[in-house]
């Protein structure tokens, strides 16, 4: 057993100002699991929890050096973790939610013009052929979200991987889609309306 397992909080935070990588292992493993178990109660998935401590842990060895917690490390970790899951929860919620109002806007008013549905067609096919330029295993991940309706634990189990990366691969081509038509002749609504539902009647 490593004698810093028997440390104070406070011997452990003068060594870990030092850079002594043995001390943050150890804070690591005295609070990873406590915390995830925190974050797990307010966002309900593992793989998110495990993300949003990491970010945590991450931020605590960025800014060693200038470490002083008013507190203690126990009291600091579940601070920073608080707020940490606030910003997750908002980014991610807030999003979509905006998104889906504007989508319920959009079907709303959608007695299109015959010049509109022409400009939609047209988006929707630009938006297919753009897809087909992403990396294969982000193009993958795309097309079973958006083109086959499945949710992110159907598609890590048929790709093989964790809920988390499948989250990264659609954000990833979100937001490349959307760079893609930023600039575009075709209104900014409509884009964003097409990429992120993508149901394709061409």
């Amino acid at each position: 057993m490593s004698a810093y397992h028997s440390y104070s909080e406070d011997q452990l935070i003068a060594f870990l100002r030092m850079g002594d990588h043995a001390a943050f292992t150890e804070i690591y493993n005295r609070y990873w699991e406590m915390l995830v178990d925190a974050a797990y109660q307010r966002l309900r998935s593992r793989e998110d929890a495990e993300e949003v401590v990491q970010s945590v842990f991450v931020s605590l060895y960025t800014r060693r050096q200038d470490f002083f917690p008013k507190s203690t490390l126990e009291a600091y970790l579940k601070a920073s973790l608080k707020y940490k899951v606030i910003d997750a929860y908002r980014s991610q919620q807030l999003y979509y939610r905006h998104l889906d109002n504007l989508i319920t806007e959009h079907n709303l008013r959608s007695s299109s013009t015959p010049h509109e549905q022409v400009e939609e067609k047209q988006l929707k096919e630009q938006v297919l052929l753009a897809t087909h330029k992403l990396p294969d295993k982000c193009r993958e991940v795309f097309i079973l979200s958006r083109f086959e309706q499945l949710s992110n634990q159907e598609i890590a189990d048929r790709t093989g991987t964790s809920i988390s990366t499948v989250k990264k691969h659609i954000h990833k081509a979100l937001l490349a889609l959307r760079n893609t038509f930023k600039n575009g002749p075709f209104n900014l609504l409509l884009v964003n309306i097409i990429i992120f539902k993508i149901i394709f009647f061409l």
